[in-house]
């Protein structure tokens, strides 16, 4: 049995959410992309990118994730840019969004 992440989004977003979870499968790419190249500039830019456009859509541990590979890739930790790629990919597969 998948556990269920639950982000609560404003009902006002609804129609935005499908588009917005295409963006971050395409960041999921890219930044799969960055690592396998070894471009922790572009990692860190992407990480930033999903921290921002999350928090602005009120999906909070996509946030904290954006956040950390952000963090992380302009640290040059590229383990640890990979283990917060599988924690990404991780919370894609598990969101479910309410909306309030």
């Amino acid at each position: 049995m998948i556990v269920k992440i639950v982000e609560k989004i404003d009902a006002d977003l609804q129609g935005l959410i499908p588009g917005f979870m295409e963006l971050t499968h395409k960041d999921i790419e890219s930044l799969e992309q960055a690592l396998g190249a070894g471009n922790m500039d572009a990692a860190s830019r992407i990480g930033h990118n999903i921290k921002g456009s999350a928090l602005n859509y009120g999906f909070l541990q996509l946030g904290g994730i954006g956040r950390r590979i952000e963090i992380c890739a302009a640290q040059n930790l590229q383990e640890q840019v990979r283990i917060e790629l599988s924690a990404l990919k991780d919370y894609v597969e598990r969101v479910e969004v309410e909306f309030v």
